[in-house]
């Protein structure tokens, strides 16, 4: 006896004719991706750099989130520009992914400073005191002498050579604001800087890209250093190096991409924009070469950054595929731009200025040295990992 007769040729056609409207109304149904960045059909997570509908994330908001906060170092007095950033950066990211705001500062915020961000957001916020021993001379300082430094920097216009508080600001960026208490449920963060603007949408999270692919440290914009701000640190690193013998010459390791014949090319990662690993500063081997470089009393004898300190940093203990550039993010720090080109099929909804004006340079038109090199490195690098396969 036969449990099923054989379909007529007609019902199997009109069976497939179902199929195909029921497939067809699930694609229509889907949340729309853009092809901008990387063209997905379907789209389930926020991890991968999409350009998605704010209506798919108002209707499906994340539901995993890093252990991230967005670290902001700022003063009373920019109460203004912060809040304007914040207004800005809830509009193009954080309005859908709601991270924390911590707020540093090494005098108390008053009352009026709070209630001003607090406006601009409805994410958690904290506010914290920098430890005065984080944000004061260390022992081994001879504060005339960093005095003298100083007024020698001003009078030969170094940079912010004259600025004591600069000088402790870049010193407490390079080795102490991953300590803060306010920080210690984190394991990434965003930095966040007064006056900033964001020109594209991002609507993926960033840290969760990050973390899936085992990336470290992300950066959108890299520049050279002026010389007169670091005369001695190249020299610095290198005994550090020798004193510990480290091996730079790890076929993937980023030290080389800092280096052209030996001398310092001055490049570094622009670190008023980085998001990156709070454990990648707290490991004991950057607490050792920081320790190596503050021994040496130059953050207040010479103007040392925090930005070419973190980038040698990571040059010493990442691999070049732990560094991510965030070529699809829009942004703007002081009048340097970025900006993804269309040939490149990055960026979200981008309303960038176009050509330069006054108050904006398009780092595009005008870059130096260091994005060129950089896409270099990354391809040759690349070509250097090895390739799994049957061999013939």
């Amino acid at each position: 006896m036969r449990l099923f007769l054989p379909l007529s040729r007609k019902s199997l056609l009109l069976i497939g004719f179902i199929a195909v409207l029921v497939f067809l109304y699930q694609i229509t149904r889907h949340p729309r991706v853009t092809k901008t960045m990387q063209p997905v059909a379907y789209y389930n997570n926020y991890d991968e750099p999409v350009c998605l509908p704010d209506k798919l994330l108002e209707t499906h908001p994340p539901t995993e989130r890093a252990k991230a906060a967005m670290v902001i170092l700022v003063k009373n007095s920019e109460q203004e520009a912060i809040a304007k950033t914040l207004v800005n950066l809830e509009d193009k990211f954080n309005k859908h992914f709601h991270y924390p705001y911590v707020f540093l500062n090494n005098e108390p915020f008053t009352d009026t400073f709070k209630k001003a961000v607090g406006r601009s957001s409805s994410a958690s916020m904290t506010f914290g005191l920098i430890p005065s021993h984080h944000w004061s001379y260390p022992s081994w300082v001879n504060e005339t002498l960093a005095a003298e430094k100083r007024q020698q920097m001003e009078a030969s216009q170094v940079l912010y050579g004259g600025s004591e508080s600069y000088h402790h600001m870049c010193r407490y960026q390079s080795g102490f604001f991953f300590d803060h208490p306010l920080l210690d449920s984190y394991d990434w963060y965003w930095r966040i800087e007064p006056g900033v603007e964001f020109f594209c949408d991002i609507t993926y999270d960033p840290f969760l890209y990050l973390q899936k692919y085992d990336k470290q440290y992300g950066f959108v914009l890299t520049l050279q250093e002026l010389q007169e701000t670091l005369p001695t640190l190249w020299t610095t690193v290198l005994e550090y190096i020798a004193s510990r013998h480290l091996n730079i010459t790890h076929s993937q390791r980023l030290f080389p991409f800092f280096q052209d014949k030996g001398e310092y090319t001055l490049c570094h990662f622009w670190s008023n924009f980085e998001i990156a690993s709070l454990n990648l500063w707290r490991s004991p081997a950057y607490r050792d070469f920081f320790h190596a470089l503050d021994q040496t009393g130059k953050f207040f004898y010479e103007r040392w950054g925090d930005a070419p300190v973190h980038s040698l940093a990571a040059g010493l203990f990442l691999e070049t595929d732990q560094v991510h550039y965030f070529e699809d993010v829009g942004y703007q720090h002081d009048m340097l731009r970025h900006c993804p080109s269309k040939d490149s099929g990055k960026g979200c909804r981008c309303e960038c200025p176009h050509g330069m004006t006054e108050k904006s340079i398009d780092y595009a038109v005008y870059p130096d040295r260091c994005l060129s090199e950089w896409h270099q490195w990354v391809k040759s690098e690349k070509a250097k990992k090895p390739r799994w396969g049957w061999s013939s």
